[in-house]
């Protein structure tokens, strides 16, 4: 759900303490040997001395292991060739020592297979999750430090260099050391065959499996680089910035600045006994060069290689980034594979954008559907889906040039778009890279979308969150590139969001201000202009796109025509902007300022019109009557017949239906459109269980079950008026004033005899708590205090000794023996105990002392004889007193 969530405004941590212990703990304990290779310790948040016994479940899961060891002999010969290797070259040594330490842990393993791999097959995966005899392992008491590593920046960056290049560092975790002193806490068990005893061994170097070798080996790089700046500064550079894990991707301007950086990676790793290979790049002079030996490709005319580099397909020779796909059809689908589908799609700087959008959009509409994880997609969202997977094969085509900048440039501009729909919200920021006064290169960056969420939300709010999501991404993009950016021009083609980012934050309502607070903080230095609609790309992430139509769309990859003619902007200013919609987002007695660059009012807007009408009065029937006077002189103008005398019936219903009209337009326009065009209201519509529909004079009414009845056309098919209006306000209170200050019940009853609100309740309780009238009025409720309660309840007794009597009935039976159904009459007599609460039930056929006398004794022969019965003095029970 994630996918369609609004973004709450950030609020900034104090800090990690536990990230600020490690880096602590790693500044003071990591050394280096005499090799230079770097001995490190793992930080701990307990005494190991919590830890249980651990070698009995690892020599369980040994011997679970060897039966499949047994049956595999592939299996076998790899899992043996690579723990070898690991002991061959001093990652793994044996334990000698006959008695165990005091504080040891023994991490359970297993192999995983990867066949496509064409060097290591079948890695052997350690689980130091794995729980103790105490319940604890020894992932719970490592800590884990900060990992700040992200492959949208190291993507980023690598797009800058004309001769790019990747490699990888060979068993980067395995080439750093733990210190002697705590290599006991990665025992391992192991045997060469099944019969034969199980030994002990210890690893030596970072484990992967630890929940701490992440930050270890990345921290390990990064004093590397802090080492060695003085003697390797391009490689010092280029490990700290150009480095996810143990990939690099790196590169330089020129030929020979790549030579030597490559020299000083070789050189700077080696010195921490550490290897480079799979050696890629754009460029055949690097790969031949005797320091790239070990190369993951050739370099040919000929060669459509492509290479994987940070999960996304690099082909070398053509410099481009594509994509693969491959996902087949079936038959049919259930919403996990649809979202197993969306999550192969695997794109971090978001060049798919409006094709991911169109999947997420129809993700959203299985979630309304509420089907399970497991049901299968029913028609025609079915349809729908498969069609979406048969021109995914499209993706294909697309190919995203590598390299951003020109050899020789000017200056760069970072040129952002945001757009948002009913259906979601996004933005797209493209590098326009000037090399001549007039002439830019444009090529584009990232992308980031939204699905809408769920809950309805107006469109120029959606409007302002894409603008949120494009500060956002701008700011990423900024520190990722590390680029001198002379400008930074963000667009919209919303004038209400506009005029909102161009308003102080503290003159609007909380959900705009703190959007807008947040938007004005990170774009601080940023140009913020109007682009039309037709002009905008982030319109294409915003309302989804098939794969069939995105790989030679010239707006998305290229951005609008005016980018590459060097133009910053699109030119003319902003078209008229709903005034209304802007205005309900200002706090009360803020006076609306509007710029004159971005609002234009027009005198023939109704909407300004309504909104100045219905200031005129706080009265629902001066507002119609003014109305009604208006309309009377437009008629006059028109058909030239001077009308005089009293507002007639029919003149004041065409002037309730046209203000009526005039509100709909202004809330509803996405459902009125949708009916004019005879299509249902969207299933997120505040309207979808109203049944919707345009009568004759374009009035929104509720669609009922009340066609066949004599009631009026207008109670049958009430009107719709929207929550939080000012004129449904006006007409609530219109009725609860007519109705002599009805309450909040009655009112809602009266009010929907022709008019249907919605959440008409709470408007109704709202007006009658706020109406002065009704407050005076209003009595003041007054509660009884309630006496002590009688002693037979309050002190302990055995049951049933006080007891109450009570009939219940009559209840109707009829007796299986008897031919005829004669109903006949039977009563429930209760005893109920005062002091336990106990309760006894007895039937009796009537009501005349010699039953309930029979019925006291069934009673007393069951429970014992009461010391006290109380009863409410019934005529049966005051005989049975007075007779006994």
């Amino acid at each position: 759900k994630q996918f369609w969530e609004i973004e709450s405004v950030d609020v900034k941590s104090t800090g990690d303490t536990e990230a600020s212990l490690c880096e602590d703990h790693f500044v003071r304990t990591h050394k280096r040997n005499e090799e230079g290779r770097y001995v490190v310790s793992m930080a701990l948040s307990r005494d190991p001395s919590c830890l249980g016994n651990s070698k009995d479940m690892a020599v369980r899961q040994l011997n679970s292991l060897w039966k499949r060891l047994s049956r595999d002999s592939e299996y076998f010969s790899l899992y043996t060739d690579f723990l070898r290797e690991y002991e061959d070259l001093g990652h793994l040594e044996r334990v000698v020592e006959s008695s165990e330490p005091p504080t040891q842990y023994y991490i359970p393993h297993h192999g995983v297979l990867r066949p496509d791999k064409l060097t290591t097959k079948l890695r052997v995966v350690f689980n130091a999750s794995s729980p103790t005899t105490t319940g604890i392992s020894l992932n719970d008491i490592l800590m884990k430090g900060d990992v700040i590593e992200d492959v949208f920046q190291t993507i980023s960056r690598f797009r800058r260099h004309k001769f790019a290049f990747t490699t990888d560092i060979q068993k980067m975790y395995r080439q750093i050391l733990i210190d002697p002193d705590q290599q006991d806490l990665q025992r391992i068990v192991w045997k060469m065959e099944p019969n034969t005893e199980v030994s002990a061994y210890r690893l030596k170097t970072v484990t992967y499996g630890m929940s701490n070798a992440p930050f270890l080996a990345i921290r390990t790089l990064q004093q590397l680089a802090e080492d060695e700046k003085s003697r390797f500064p391009l490689a010092s550079e280029a490990l700290l910035h150009y480095t996810y894990m143990d990939d690099i991707v790196s590169g330089a301007p020129d030929l020979k600045t790549a030579r030597r950086l490559q020299s000083q990676l070789r050189d700077a790793l080696q010195s921490c006994g550490m290897a480079l290979h799979k050696w890629s790049s754009n460029s055949p002079e690097l790969l031949n060069s005797s320091l790239s030996t070990d190369v993951e490709h050739s370099f040919s005319v000929d060669t459509d290689l492509s290479v994987k580099t940070l999960g996304i397909s690099w082909k070398p020779f053509q410099d481009r980034f594509v994509f693969k796909v491959s996902i087949s059809m079936k038959p049919s689908y259930t919403k996990r594979e649809v979202l197993s589908v969306i999550a192969r799609l695997y794109d971090p700087l978001g060049f798919l954008g409006p094709v991911l959008t169109k999947a997420k959009v129809l993700l959203q509409r299985l979630w309304q559907l509420r089907l399970d994880w497991d049901d299968v997609l029913r028609n025609p969202i079915a349809d729908e889906w498969k069609e979406f997977v048969a021109t995914m094969k499209y993706i294909e085509k697309v190919k995203i040039t590598r390299f951003i900048l020109t050899d020789t440039w000017l200056r760069i501009v970072l040129q952002g778009f945001a757009d948002a729909s009913e259906a979601a919200y996004g933005a797209v920021v493209y590098l326009q890279c000037f090399y001549q006064s007039n002439n830019a290169k444009v090529t584009i960056l990232a992308s980031k979308s939204r699905v809408a969420p769920i809950r309805v939300i107006s469109i120029p709010r959606l409007e302002l969150c894409a603008c949120v999501l494009l500060a956002q991404l701008v700011q990423k993009i900024r520190s990722s590139l590390r680029l001198e950016i002379s400008d930074i021009v963000l667009h919209t083609d919303s004038t209400i969001a506009l005029a909102w980012l161009k308003m102080p934050a503290n003159h609007l309502k909380t959900f705009i201000a703190n959007r807008v607070s947040k938007v004005q903080r990170l774009t601080e230095n940023c140009c913020w202009t109007h682009v039309p609609s037709p002009l905008n790309p982030a319109d294409l992430v915003s309302r989804g796109l098939s794969p069939r139509d995105l790989p030679e769309l010239k707006l998305w990859w290229s951005g609008p025509s005016f980018l590459e003619r060097g133009e910053l902007s699109s030119g003319p200013g902003p078209p008229l902007m709903n005034e209304s919609e802007y205005s309900c987002e200002l706090k009360n007695g803020v006076v609306p300022e509007l710029p004159i660059s971005s609002i234009c009012v027009s005198t023939n807007c109704d909407l300004s019109f309504l909104s100045d009408l219905l200031c005129m009065s706080n009265s629902y029937v001066k507002i119609l009557r003014i109305f009604s006077y208006v309309l009377r002189f437009v008629n006059v103008i028109k058909s030239n017949v001077i009308v005089s005398g009293p507002l007639s019936a029919s003149e004041l219903n065409q002037a309730e239906n046209r203000l009526i009209g005039m509100v709909k337009g202004e809330v509803f326009s996405a459902e009125i459109r949708n009916l004019q065009c005879n299509k249902g209201v969207l299933p997120n519509s505040k309207l979808r269980n109203l049944n919707p529909f345009l009568d004759s004079d374009g009035v929104l009414r509720v669609g009922g079950r009340l066609g066949n009845s004599d009631l009026p056309y207008v109670t049958k098919y009430p009107a719709i008026l929207p929550n939080r209006h000012k004129l449904t306000n006006q007409i609530i209170v219109y009725f609860h004033l007519k109705n002599l200050h009805i309450g909040a019940s009655s009112l809602l009853h009266c009010v929907r005899e022709r008019f249907w609100p919605l959440n008409g309740r709470s408007l109704c309780r709202k007006i009658v708590y706020e109406c002065i009238v009704c407050f005076k009025a209003r009595p003041i409720v007054t509660s009884q205090l309630m006496g002590n309660l009688p002693r037979d309840r309050v002190v302990p007794d055995y049951p049933f000794n006080c007891s109450g009597v009570d009939f219940c009935g009559p209840f109707m039976i009829r007796y299986r023996n008897q031919r005829k159904g004669v109903l006949h009459k039977m009563y429930i007599c209760i005893f109920v105990c005062f002091v336990s609460k106990a309760f006894h039930i007895e039937i009796v056929s009537d009501l005349t002392s010699e039953a309930f006398i029979a019925t006291l004794k069934r009673f007393f022969g069951r429970r014992g004889k009461c010391a006290k019965l109380h009863s409410d003095n019934g005529k049966t029970f005051c005989w049975c007193k007075s007779g006994n």
